[in-house]
């Protein structure tokens, strides 16, 4: 087929670190731009010492960079093209923030150098050539759509096309909160995936037993992701997907209360929402947080007191961490 039945994108490679493609996260939606992925040689690292724990098969590890820099990629169309002045304005602030110290003394951005493109071909599901079943913790096994994985050997099966939302299970931050989830979460319990991306939480949370799930994303895109995602695994009746912001009235009833709250968000989000959060917890539960560098622990230990929570566990992973909170 020749290019000229292809259709045409520019494909943007951001050359960061770790650090940089979580604080790039938050910077790409406020500019519209929700298509993108991330390949961080820290995940490749994670999976190949966890492998007694994940009890993996096969990874594809041809899908990383070779060169110890994570890589943000996006696309966009042709006619979409002006963004890409946006994206390098944003850059430069996203530099000078870290430079200034607005992210902690410790955050490193990496070059945040930009390449581009131009592609003629579907790059938007490229995605799918790196993505293989896995286990993100014990007794959980994350499966693409397009795979064949009947066995299980008794796991709880998460059907998951990742698309462009965040969260497969593959990150740090998602697997400890599964694990964390599979470990509190009673039969009949009530749950609120607050920021639920891809949905994956919000789906384990099912399959794990809970009776009510809410899950909340105020990003249309996501929770366009979230809905297929929840289709997919026959979730539909099960789960109340709700697109919005969380700190808005109306978007989870005000008398709502929960048994387990999930939040795998930035620091900056959930200093926002805590006391939201703390409003719809019931007084026996527990709140699962994540999204956390080792390095902001005591930000959010200072957030959590000042709300009146506490913090009952921390479990780290790499440079990761996550809290269980309670009143």
């Amino acid at each position: 087929m020749g290019e000229e039945n292809l259709k045409e994108y520019i494909k943007a490679t951001i050359h960061t670190t770790t650090q940089g493609a979580e604080a790039l996260a938050a910077v790409l939606p406020a500019l519209g731009i929700t298509g993108y992925s991330a390949e961080d040689p820290a995940d490749l690292d994670f999976i190949l010492a966890s492998k007694d724990a994940l009890a993996w098969d096969y990874v594809d590890a041809r899908s990383f960079s070779g060169d110890g820099e994570a890589l943000v990629t996006l696309w966009l169309e042709k006619e979409d093209e002006g963004k890409l002045q946006e994206l390098r304005t944003a850059l430069l602030k996203l530099k000078g923030d870290e430079q200034y110290g607005l992210y902690g003394d410790d955050a490193d951005f990496g070059r945040l150098w930009l390449d581009t493109e131009v592609c003629f071909d579907d790059w938007k599901y490229k995605y799918k050539e790196g993505f293989r079943a896995f286990s993100p913790c014990e007794g959980i096994v994350v499966v693409p759509p397009w795979e064949d994985t009947s066995d299980t050997d008794g796991a709880v099966k998460i059907v998951i096309d990742p698309g462009m939302a965040f969260g497969t299970g593959s990150h740090e931050t998602t697997s400890m909160c599964l694990s964390k989830l599979r470990e509190l979460l009673k039969p009949g319990d009530s749950v609120l995936d607050a920021g639920t991306g891809s949905g994956i939480l919000a789906i384990a949370a099912v399959h794990l037993g809970a009776k009510a799930v809410t899950a909340v994303e105020i990003d249309p895109d996501a929770a366009a992701s979230a809905a297929g995602n929840i289709e997919k695994n026959g979730l539909s009746e099960n789960i109340s997907l709700k697109i919005g912001d969380i700190t808005k009235e109306g978007t989870i009833p005000t008398e709502a209360d929960f048994d387990i709250i999930t939040a795998n968000l930035s620091i900056l989000i959930l200093e926002r929402l805590i006391h939201v959060l703390k409003g719809v917890l019931r007084r026996e539960g527990a709140m699962i947080l994540s999204g956390l560098l080792d390095t902001q622990e005591e930000r959010m230990l200072e957030v959590i007191e000042n709300a009146g929570l506490k913090a009952v566990d921390i479990v780290k992973n790499g440079e990761w961490s996550m809290f269980e909170v309670r009143r």
